[in-house]
């Protein structure tokens, strides 16, 4: 008994030992690094707050700036949709390509303490030179809204500002809400959301991420009953006849303005296209460049009230 008393005063000891030399009024050290699972499933430790990215996707540079970690972006692809808050907040970055042709000797001239891209060969493609650096590579596919409120939540982590990344998930949460409560009850057109050209077409399913938000506005998108399984499939001329779409969505990489007039002419002058609805009605519209041939990000919500306003027009 005499020998447990022992031990508990010696323990006793070492705890108020230990309370007087830890200085009062300061919490233990952070942590300096963080354990998260990328996009194609690889278990990837990441700075806890990275002082050097490098961004290779305009849309996660766009949450990333949206997340308050702008001032720690020292590399960003070479793109034309970024927003004026955007190019004035990465003003400084260095360009390191287009997002399907990354320069690696850019990237690493930066010397980052973190590179971030998308679930495309491109980016995945250069896991082991950048790991041979020392460089950690985090994929982060935009597939869906919880998705981008995931990457949101994450950068608002890394960069240190958990705060303004959740007040930024809860604005666009209400616009979101905002938009479908004005169309909830109504009847939604057949639609067929293409991706390409008249001569080389795929349908996005409600598994992508522009077919989401057309599933959250009442759904209606034939390719969703189509053969196959995945956000892109082929698109065939004979189901798109039997289906008969009232409303077709083309994105294509490029200018609205100015592709929109010739994919109307080509679709109104080929014979597999003439019969359908969408075409014979002048109910063929390209979608904006900016928000819908990259994930719109921070302005979902935007690209959302878009689609509205198309399915269900205010005369109607």
């Amino acid at each position: 008994m005499r020998k447990f008393g022992i031990i508990a005063a010696i323990l006793c000891l070492a705890s108020a030992a230990l309370f007087l030399l830890w200085p009062h009024g300061q919490a233990p050290p952070e942590e300096t690094e963080l354990t998260v699972t990328d996009s194609t499933g690889r278990s990837v430790t990441l700075p806890a707050h990275p002082q050097r990215v490098v961004i290779l996707n305009p849309s996660n540079l766009d949450l990333y700036v949206a997340a308050g970690g702008a001032e720690n972006i020292v590399g960003k692809p070479t793109s034309q949709v970024f927003s004026e808050t955007v190019k004035e907040k990465t003003a400084d970055a260095e360009e390191v390509g287009i997002i399907h042709q990354p320069d690696i000797e850019k990237i690493l001239a930066l010397h980052p303490d973190l590179v971030i891209g998308t679930n495309v060969p491109f980016h995945t493609g250069l896991v082991e030179t950048l790991s041979n650096a020392g460089v950690p590579l985090y994929i982060r596919a935009l597939d869906d809204v919880p998705s981008l409120f995931g990457a949101l939540e994450l950068y608002g982590k890394l960069s240190g500002h958990e705060e303004d990344a959740q007040t930024q998930i809860a604005a666009i949460q209400q616009k979101l809400d905002s938009v479908k409560k004005k169309t909830e009850g109504r009847m939604p057109p057949k639609n067929l959301l293409v991706f390409g050209a008249p001569d080389s077409f795929n349908m996005g399913t409600s598994k992508c991420f522009t077919g989401g938000l057309i599933e959250m506005l009442g759904g209606g998108n034939i390719a969703d009953h189509a053969d196959g399984d995945g956000a892109y499939l082929p698109l065939s001329m004979e189901f798109v006849a039997r289906e008969n779409p009232a409303v077709i969505f083309v994105i294509v990489h490029g200018p609205a303005e100015t592709l929109e007039p010739k994919m109307r002419r080509d679709l109104q002058e080929s014979e597999a296209w003439a019969d359908v609805d969408a075409v014979k009605n002048g109910r063929v519209y390209v979608l904006p460049y900016d928000l819908f041939a990259v994930n719109p990000g921070i302005r979902a919500a935007d690209a959302l009230q878009t689609l509205a306003d198309i399915m269900y027009p205010a005369s109607q």
